[in-house]
Formats: structure tokens, sequence, C-alpha cells
């Protein structure tokens, strides 16, 4: 009985402290109803598309986007119910799930307080990547970390992997790459390495099963994405956006040098050949005895998404799909500092200490947020009210410039599928003719154009729009970072 009591208890103390840990994390996001402020770029454009699939649109026939369709998916419930403040609540939801299933992968290397101890660190890891909300890194998260949760059991306790599990990765796998089609590394290496231990070890029968149950899990995803094309067909949509766009804009590196120096900033961002250097550590030390190929499964995977990340423009929010890997390797950490520090009353404090030194960026970004108030959100509320006053409920709108800054606090529809016009399209050989025959022939009753930042206006995009802006419109607002022109 007491027992049981002890176990409730620190089962409570564990919980306590993931929820801390992830309310931590999402304060920071730009969809924190306490502190509502204006969004990353990319951001804009998966509320702005979340918004009009909401209202009926169809993505990517009335809704273009390169991203796969689980990217949007996932935030229709919440941003149906709950508006931006709903979207806030899945990221905390999906971030909760990912410490837990990172506190269980943890737990497979150490004791539990070692393991909280772990996820505390990598919470300040992740903190310097976690900067496009409701986008394919944060939601690819759960399905890498329930993944590799799987395939480090699968090692370490030295039992066959049930059939369900492997139900579980094919479903994973499934729903990162409608994610993002370039977040499969992780599946890749560990499934080479088992493919190449089952024929070694002449488990054939065994990788069949794996095999076949695997592709059953791919399956039960891909058919309802499957048939709802086929319902609005959509293939030549997907085709044009998502795999063609993914292409071009996932491998975007022409030049070696540039490769490399990609791979340089990738590798060097908060410390993240860490997890690099402590699988190489745990394959020459045979930590604790577990199989050679979890190791070379774990190094293969996280090199391929190294490379991956490296092929593209190495933007510090891509690092946010390497912090799985992180859990091992800062689970070692963390056992070896304690046993350094044990002859110390505090050495949990000690060793917590030493992660804030180490991860001291996570702890400025966090105070930053935690300690400064913006009134940014505010302003895109007063901004969105503001053109709803001026415009009637029929009445189309646009926003020139790669944001969809101001779509989200409107409730009115979009002048164009095209609603952010930036290179992403360039692969598109009438994406430009086509956005600028909907603006011209539709003429919205209202164009917004974004002034408190980058400037927004593209030549082959804008420039015919700019001259009906100076024959048909009329400026009725400047203030809040936008200019509103009203057609006359």
């Amino acid at each position: 009985m007491i027992q049981v009591i002890k176990s409730n208890k620190q089962n409570i103390i564990i919980f306590i402290i993931l929820f801390i840990l992830t309310l931590s994390l999402v304060y920071t996001s730009t969809f924190n109803p306490f502190n509502l402020r204006i969004m990353n770029v990319d951001t804009s454009t998966y509320v702005t598309i979340v918004q009009g699939i909401t209202r009926g649109q169809v993505l990517y026939r009335d809704l273009a986007d390169n991203k796969g369709p689980i990217t949007h998916f996932i935030s229709v419930p919440g941003f149906y119910f709950g508006k931006i403040t709903g979207l806030w609540i899945t990221e905390f939801i999906i971030i909760f799930i990912v410490f837990f299933f990172m506190y269980k992968t943890a737990l497979l290397f150490v004791n539990y307080k070692t393991a909280l101890i772990t996820i505390c660190a990598i919470s300040l890891a992740m903190h310097p990547f976690y900067i496009v909300h409701a986008g394919t890194e944060i939601y690819s998260l759960p399905f890498l970390i329930i993944s590799l949760y799987i395939f480090t059991k699968y090692y370490i306790n030295k039992k066959n992997i049930s059939l369900f599990e492997i139900f579980i990765l094919g479903i994973c796998f499934s729903c990162s790459i409608m994610i993002r089609f370039n977040m499969f590394p992780l599946w890749a290496g560990f499934c080479f390495i088992i493919v190449i231990d089952c024929i070694i070890n002449k488990k054939l029968l065994d990788l069949f099963k794996f095999i076949l149950i695997f592709i059953c899990g791919i399956i039960i995803v891909l058919l309802p994405i499957f048939l709802y094309f086929i319902y609005y067909n959509l293939f030549d949509y997907f085709y044009i956006q998502v795999i063609l766009g993914g292409i071009s804009r996932g491998f975007q590196i022409s030049l070696l040098q540039q490769f490399i120096y990609n791979l340089y900033i990738v590798i060097n961002r908060s410390l993240s050949f860490i997890p690099l250097l402590i699988g190489i550590i745990f394959l020459l030390i045979k930590y604790n005895n577990i199989n050679t190929f979890y190791y070379y499964g774990f190094i293969l995977s996280y090199i391929l998404s190294i490379i991956f990340i490296s092929f593209s423009t190495g933007n510090s929010h891509y690092n946010l799909i390497l912090i799985p890997f992180f859990v091992p390797a800062l689970a070692f950490l963390s056992q070896i500092l304690l046993n350094q520090f044990s002859k110390y009353k505090h050495s949990i404090l000690a060793v917590l200490f030493c992660f804030c030194i180490i991860f001291s960026e996570g702890i400025a970004r966090l105070s930053f947020y935690l300690f400064t108030n913006f009134d940014s959100g505010q302003q895109l509320q007063y901004v969105g009210r503001l053109i709803d006053e001026l415009t009637e409920p029929d009445d189309e709108i646009i926003s020139l410039g790669w944001n969809g800054y101001i779509y989200p606090f409107t409730s009115r529809s979009y002048a164009s599928k095209y609603i952010y016009q930036s290179e992403t399209f360039d692969h598109i050989p009438d994406a430009k003719w086509q956005f600028i025959n909907d603006i011209l022939t539709k003429k919205p009753r209202l164009i917004t154009i974004y002034t408190a930042g980058d400037n927004q206006f593209k030549k082959d995009w804008h420039e015919e729009i700019y001259a009906l802006i100076d024959k048909e419109y009329k400026l009725v607002s400047y203030d809040y970072g936008f200019d509103i022109y009203l057609r006359m």
C-alpha cells in the first residue's frame, strides 16, 4: 500500500514537471493569448490557410501552399473552436505529448530523477528553435519522438518489437511525410539498420511481417487523404504545389560550398553536434551493453536529418526536428554529471545549473518572453476590426507580400488562392499570372500592405497591382504597421 501511494505521488510530480516545462515553452508562442504578438511569416500563412479551410475552402484548390495536408488539418479543430487561442491549446497538447515520450525514452537509459533532469535540459535546448508555430517542425515532433521511443525500446529491452508498435511506426512515418516530405530521415536510418539486422541474424520472416504491418500503418493515414483528394480532384494541385514545390524548396543548394556552410551552421546551432558526438562515443564504449545496431541506426538517422536540413536554407527552426535525438545524448550526460556531483548535497541542482549554462540561449529567450509585453497582437486585432468596418461581409480582400499577418484577424475572404506571394510558387509557371488576373478581374474591395517590417514589394507579382491601386483605390489608414487601401 505504501509503495502504491509512493508511486502515485511520484507520477503526480512527474506530470506536474512535464506540465510546467510545456507551459514554459508554449508561453513564448505567438499564439499566447496573454502575450499575443505578430506571428512569424510562415506561421501567419499556416493560420490563414487553416482559417480558409474552416470557412469551407479546399486546400490546394482554393488555398495554394507547398506543405503537406496534415500540417493544416492538425490545426483545424483548435482554430474552429477557439481561433488563435485554440491553436495555442493545440500546441500545448502536442508539446506535452512530446515531453511525455521524451521522458519515457530517457527512462529506458536512466532512472526517473535523471530522466526528469534530461527533459529539463532538453526544454532549454528547444527554445532557440521554437519560433515557427503551428508549423511542420512542431507538428512532426510527436511522430518523431514516438518512433524514436519504439526503436529505442526495441533494442534496449532486447525483445521482439510488437506488430502493434510496427503499425504505430507506419502511422507516425506517414503522418510525418504528409506534414513535410523531408521528415523521413529518422525512419530511413533506423529501418535500414533493422533490415540489415534481420538479414544478418536470418530473421527474414520477422522482416516480412515488419514490412507488411508498417505498410498497413502508412495506408491507414494515406487512405482518407487519398479519398479527400479524389472527392475534390486535387491530385494535380498536390503534385505541382507540394511535390514539385517541396523538391524546389527542400533542395535549394546548388553549390557544395554553400551546403558545407549550412551544415556547419546547423550542427553548431545550440550545440546540435552533441547527439552525433555522444552517439559515436556510445558506439565506441558499448554503453550499457546496448545492441550496437541501435547506435548505428541512431547515428545514421541523425546524419541524414542534418544533411536534409542543410540542403535547404538551414533556418534555425529546422533544428527542432533534431530535438528527439538529444534524449539519449543528454540522458548520458546527465548521468555522468550526477556521478561527478554525487558527493555534494545538492547534486541535482548542480547538474541543472550546468545545463542552464550549456543552454543559456534557451534561458535568455524564455526570460525575454516572460518579462516582455508586446502590443503587436492588439495592433493586428485593431486593424482586423477596421477592415471589417470598412467592408461588407461578401467583400474580398488581399494582402500584398509574403505574409498572412492580417487575415486571421478579419472575417473577410481572400481575393486569390495566392494569399501570400513569394518565391515559394516560382516553380508554378502561371502562378504570378493567376494572381495578377485574380486581382485585376475581381478588384477586391480592400488591399493591405504591411509596412512595419521588410519591404513586401515584389516587382513581378505586384507592379500591375500597384498601378491599379493608384488608379482606383484610396489610402484610408496607415496606422499600426499597415497601409489600407479601399476601392473607390
